[in-house]
């Protein structure tokens, strides 16, 4: 989006400078995270003992993890973990946020060289906190760069399993999602 299309969005009426201004939670209705047929299908199956069943429930209702991959060659990929590590994850450290307490950025212990990371909190609270402002603008413009790769941990899990090396050669005969290709493309560049 250019700079004259968010001049004329903060000039008009009803437009998004309202909402943005209008708290950090404002503009996006909470979602009911309820669907009496999704549990009835669920209690049917028997996958879940009965005295678990509401357990389960909650915690398919909370939020799922904020994770990231770091995407870059070897040597810009230690510069982007070394960034968050000293500039972001500190600042983040005991925050409390809408009274949850937000703990820091933790390495996904399955994933190489500290190049995967997640943390409890939601893309809500990221995107919406002004606490976590500075950080959320890092992750979207690195994002933007494609340093860093914004997904669930799960689809970093096939490329792995695979035991892609750099001096194989892989032809997809499947349909992926362009993120598990993107991290199976990852698992192959060269070391730099």
């Amino acid at each position: 989006m250019g700079k004259r299309s968010r001049q004329r969005q903060k000039n008009q009426p009803g437009g998004r400078d309202d909402r943005d201004n209008a708290g950090w939670g404002a503009g996006y209705a909470d979602i009911v995270k309820e669907n009496k047929l999704f549990e009835h299908y669920y209690k049917e199956q028997g996958l879940v003992p009965d005295g678990e069943f509401e357990q389960f429930m909650e915690a398919l209702r909370e939020p799922l993890p904020a994770t990231i991959r770091i995407t870059g060659y070897k040597s810009h990929a230690k510069e982007i973990l070394h960034c968050l590590k000293d500039k972001y994850f500190k600042d983040i450290q005991d925050l409390e946020i809408d009274g949850q307490m937000i703990e820091a950025p933790q390495p996904l212990s399955w994933y190489p060289d500290e190049q995967a990371w997640h943390t409890n909190m939601s893309r809500k609270i990221i995107r919406k906190s002004p606490l976590l402002e500075k950080f959320h603008q890092f992750l979207v413009s690195e994002t933007e760069s494609g340093n860093i790769s914004r997904q669930e941990a799960v689809s970093m899990i096939p490329p792995l399993l695979m035991k892609i090396e750099p001096h194989h050669k892989r032809v997809s005969l499947l349909p992926m999602t362009w993120i598990t290709n993107a991290a199976t493309c990852w698992c192959i560049r060269p070391s730099v």
